[in-house]
């Protein structure tokens, strides 16, 4: 079951464990939570108290030197994700090495 919100029917949805209150001016879908699928799609922005959550993903990504995955391409060429382990496992490495060269100066 689908349940979805025009722009003029906006109103608190809950239940035992979740609580969504929209705010005008997007459409909602929210799939059924009784059901074993319990995913949500939000096609937009999606702000969590002012702060853009897909752009926190990404700086949280690029601070953590984390690459970029492609996961339909990873599934189609399974090498693509086994050099992007082979990269991590040797960037680990170095990152090592140079910590311990700086500690012994």
């Amino acid at each position: 079951m689908m349940t979805s919100l025009s722009k003029d029917q906006y109103a608190s949805i809950s239940n035992r464990t979740h609580y969504f209150n929209p705010t005008p001016p997007s459409d909602i879908t929210i799939a059924d939570h009784l059901s074993t699928d319990a995913s949500m799609h939000i096609d937009g922005k999606l702000e969590v108290q002012g702060r853009d959550v897909l752009k926190e993903l990404d700086e949280m990504r690029d601070a953590l030197l984390l690459l970029k995955r492609d996961v339909d391409m990873e599934a189609k060429y399974p090498k693509l994700r086994e050099l992007k382990d082979a990269y991590e496992r040797q960037l680990e490495k170095y990152k090592t090495f140079d910590t311990l060269k700086e500690s012994k100066q």
